[in-house]
């Protein structure tokens, strides 16, 4: 592993070498960049169909670290020099099956909730709308009521139900889970299923076989130097998460497609310093350790680029256009000319708390940090 860049080594290496500038050649041949400042669709979407090879992006496993190698691979014909860092967090580790009749459903834990191995066919089963990404309010209302009647296991069919952009999805789903936070568990271990099986398992019932427990595990967050011969002291930080809990095409792709593109865009006149991070889905415990552990840079500008920015919802015409987004920035997006309109032309809507990852940044570098 080699060892991550960071303002120490960059002020070691020499304010005259760290200030030295060079435009990748690579990223032209790459076919990220198009006519002038342009980058084509095409291109774009090859970095999503790529990334989304995978159909698991779990973080710790081995599709995610194969994915990781690709994205590192991408960064470095891109012109960019990379490192990882390796970071310790507790992987839940599980198997499980669930039958309804003759029929075997998928699953997937809620992570964290409990460990232990589990077999029966009378689990606690408790239908469930699941309206969040992360602590759903009836998620948790479930496990505890879980806990209460004394159940050695929890089964919850889960339904997100419709919202103004998307229709309900009975599918299998995930819920984001902070493995920070195993003492404030129910500990009963939880199994989520799709929805739509929720009548089949009331008149059938389930069999269970469920194995979990916690270990330590580590896992890498990569790092890449663009548009510089030298580490410098202030870059602009692009970052994207890159882990999440299935192919994550939409979810995922697009922001590592739109990050790399704009890290060789600015590299052409500013060093950029990207960091790709993992443990998305465990409340982005990969940036959170990185913040905390890591950093020492004095970043001059971080643009965080989140969840879906290129999903899509249908309009009564049955026209496909891009889903609402949301975005935050330091300073307030209304104090910053001429920013609220360009929001809105790419259907952003303006917020004044930062989502996901961002918050993580804007905490750990204060409002002063555009």
């Amino acid at each position: 592993m080699t060892r991550p860049i960071t303002r120490r080594s960059a002020l070691a290496a020499g304010a005259a070498g760290a200030a030295a500038l060079a435009l990748p050649t690579s990223a032209t041949a790459a076919g990220l960049r198009g006519r002038g400042s342009d980058v084509t669709g095409r291109a774009l979407f090859s970095i999503v169909e790529g990334y989304s090879r995978w159909p698991l992006h779990r973080t710790g496993s081995a599709q995610e670290e194969a994915a990781v190698r690709w994205v590192e691979q991408t960064l470095r014909r891109l012109g960019a020099t990379t490192s990882r860092w390796r970071y310790d967090y507790p992987h839940y580790d599980w198997s499980a099956s669930v039958r309804v009749g003759r029929q075997t459903i998928p699953s997937v834990p809620l992570y964290y909730e409990g460990t232990g191995r589990v077999r029966t066919s009378r689990p606690f089963v408790a239908p469930t709308n699941g309206s969040a990404a992360g602590e759903d309010p009836g998620v948790q209302a479930a496990v505890a009521a879980a806990k209460a009647a004394g159940a050695e296991v929890a089964l919850l069919p889960v339904t997100k139900p419709a919202t103004a952009t998307a229709a309900a999805y009975d599918g299998l789903v995930a819920f984001n889970s902070d493995p920070d936070t195993q003492d404030e568990r129910t500990g009963v271990p939880t199994l989520v299923v799709p929805g739509r099986h929720a009548d089949a398992i009331a008149r059938h019932g389930a069999d269970v076989r469920f194995t979990s427990r916690v270990r330590s595990a580590h896992a890498t967050n990569l790092e890449g130097w663009f548009g510089t011969s030298a580490p410098v002291a202030d870059p602009v930080v692009v970052t994207t998460p890159l882990s999440g809990w299935f192919t994550c095409a939409a979810e995922r792709g697009p922001g590592l497609a739109f990050a790399l593109a704009l890290a060789t865009d600015l590299a052409r006149t500013t060093p950029v310093f990207f960091l790709g991070n993992t443990g998305h889905e465990l409340d982005n415990v990969g940036v959170r350790r990185y913040l905390a552990q890591e950093l020492d840079l004095s970043p001059r500008a971080v643009i965080h680029l989140g969840a879906s920015l290129a999903a899509g919802a249908r309009d009564a015409d049955g026209r496909l256009r891009l889903v609402p987004r949301v975005a935050a920035s330091n300073p307030a997006p209304a104090t910053v000319p001429g920013l609220v309109p360009h929001l809105a032309t790419g259907r952003f809507a303006p917020v004044a708390t930062f989502p996901g990852e961002g918050a993580e940044w804007s905490r750990a570098l204060g409002p002063d940090v555009p």
